[in-house]
């Protein structure tokens, strides 16, 4: 048996990434790993992104596809892949030097490992620069679905995944949306049985730019599947015996998340997906007062957060009814 390191893919799907793939790439090929290969698959980009690729020469391996979708873009690097690990890097994050090194090497063995993952980085930028960056931890990595139902899993950059593995579980290509598409695959593979790995130290770094990105321009639609997400994973738990307190209470968390954002940005879907909670064990009153806006929390606890929501619709209302007697008695004077 070959004692020499195992093969690491590094695989960049981009899209129209513009400035962002050139720091991406050069985190990825800077990876102090000795054995890896880079693929960088374009998605049929039209600002550039294919000549900054191609700049990097034979260092990379360039794909091109034009598939429109990253789940897809994912799978064509998978199946283009050599390596017995997959690293997924997106084209505007970026991998610390030691990241994939200091994974393996904190996983210990890795012949009883089919997944790795960490903690990351959340970088915030603003007008240009970084903002902010902070460290986002796991609560307990021991319980895989404690840590999906709350929304703690890393983002995929985080992880290494066995090759094998991931193909075996069918990859990426037949997820039926983007949407939450590496949490779609995470909890396949948390039913499927794979075995994860914690390794405590972060090497991943989460971007937050001012471009929109594909959850940020359509949020709504996005939490409303993970909604439903979240649902139909309360549904296969709660048969058998793994419907837990601290699960149900991670799960209740999130969903009243979910709905105090889709309430401000589409709430005409706020009423339905409060009675699909109720009927999978995911409605806490207490949970949606913890998750509301610190101005109105007080009324949330007072009320309840339907007769809440009632209220503060009543008080815009009136606010915009007299906004606009105001505006009409403004230009009725002059």
């Amino acid at each position: 048996m070959s004692n020499s390191p195992p093969l690491v893919t590094i695989g960049i799907p981009a899209y129209n990434a513009g400035a962002w793939i050139v720091p991406a790439i050069e985190s990825a090929l800077g990876q102090t790993w000795p054995n890896k290969e880079v693929l960088v698959l374009d998605d049929g980009s039209n600002d550039g992104t294919v000549q900054r690729v191609a700049a990097f020469g034979d260092r990379l391996r360039l794909l091109q596809a034009r598939t429109g979708r990253s789940s897809l873009a994912r799978e064509l690097l998978l199946e283009a892949s050599s390596g017995e690990w997959i690293q997924w890097l997106d084209h505007d994050d970026y991998l610390l030097p030691e990241k994939i090194a200091t994974q393996i090497a904190e996983a210990g063995s890795l012949a009883d490992a089919d997944i790795l993952f960490s903690p990351y980085l959340l970088e915030r930028w603003s007008h240009g620069s970084v903002a902010s960056r902070e460290l986002q931890p796991l609560d307990d990595p021991r319980d895989l679905p404690r840590t999906w139902l709350s929304s703690q899993f890393p983002q995929n950059g985080a992880l290494l995944w066995r090759r094998d593995k991931l193909l075996a579980l069918g990859g990426w290509k037949d997820l039926p949306t983007d949407y939450y598409d590496d949490y779609q695959l995470y909890w396949r593979a948390i039913r499927a049985g794979l075995r994860f790995r914690y390794t405590p130290t972060p090497g991943a770094v989460y971007r937050v730019c001012h471009e929109p990105s594909l959850t940020s321009s359509h949020i709504p639609d996005a939490l409303r599947w993970r909604a439903r997400m979240v649902q139909g994973a309360v549904r296969e738990l709660q048969p058998l015996d793994q419907w837990t307190r601290p699960r149900q209470k991670a799960a209740q968390a999130e969903y009243a998340r979910i709905l105090r954002v889709i309430d401000r940005l589409a709430p005409e879907l706020v009423e339905p997906l409060s009675d699909e909670a109720r009927s999978t064990d995911l409605w806490s009153e207490r949970a949606l007062t913890e998750a509301a806006e610190p101005h109105v929390r007080w009324l949330v606890r007072l009320l309840g957060f339907r007769r809440a929501r009632r209220v503060r619709r009543l008080v815009r209302s009136c606010g915009r009814a007299l906004r606009g007697a105001r505006k009409g008695a403004s230009a009725g004077s002059r």
